[in-house]
């Protein structure tokens, strides 16, 4: 084996299924927060099969399972309005998806510099040509698909399961729930309804799961 390939193999990580799975749960959470599902994401979602598990009317299963039929029935323009009218138009959206704005009121503040810090140092900056914001929630599910799987692309490791809750509780944890909570009560949501569903219950396992291993 050359030096080459040795330096290939030491740097890929293993990452179970399970991992796997969170990880396609966060990347999926990350791009619907993010732009509207085109008709290929609608249709790959709403052929996916149910989650499987012991109890099919537990929340997250529940929420996935709402997912797949709101995503058979919605067409790709529906969803591009519906987008529209709870997160874009010209200045401020109807709905904000922000740490700062649900933790302080406002824009820019503390919740953002503190997250620009725990992104360098994990090794993580925002692209030039990205505009999303750091502590937009989209963004920040997508630090943690990367946290859990890495990227060879990026030449970025995944990391251990200590150093993905630190990032978790300190960036995601205080306050997911009340920025689904706005989209779950918000008149005019209805696919994304039910997106904030799942977005929250998925994320409330991942804050169980984090707080079990902590104490164990």
């Amino acid at each position: 084996m050359s030096e080459s390939d040795r330096q290939s193999v030491a740097f890929r990580s293993y990452v179970s299924a399970e991992d796997h799975g969170r990880a396609n749960f966060y990347a999926l959470i990350s791009r619907l927060l993010v732009a509207p599902p085109d008709a290929a994401l609608l249709s790959a979602i709403a052929s996916s099969p149910p989650l499987s598990t012991d109890d099919d009317g537990a929340p997250l299963p529940l929420a996935w399972s709402k997912l797949i039929a709101a995503s058979g029935v919605i067409d790709e323009d529906a969803a591009r309005e519906e987008f529209d009218a709870l997160f874009g138009g010209v200045g401020k959206s109807a709905l904000n998806l922000h740490a700062s704005h649900h933790l302080t009121g406002f824009m820019m503040e503390k919740p953002l510099a503190d997250i620009r810090a725990s992104l360098a140092t994990l090794g993580l900056t925002r692209l030039a040509s990205q505009s999303l914001v750091e502590d937009h929630l989209s963004g920040l599910c997508e630090v943690m698909r990367l946290l859990i799987v890495g990227s060879e692309a990026a030449s970025f490791s995944p990391v251990n399961l200590q150093t993905q809750r630190q990032f978790f509780d300190a960036s995601i944890a205080p306050w997911f729930e009340k920025c689904c909570s706005a989209i779950l009560k918000y008149p005019l949501a209805n696919y994304y309804r039910v997106v904030a569903e799942l977005a929250c219950e998925f994320l409330r396992v991942e804050l169980e799961s984090f707080t079990i291993n902590a104490t164990t």
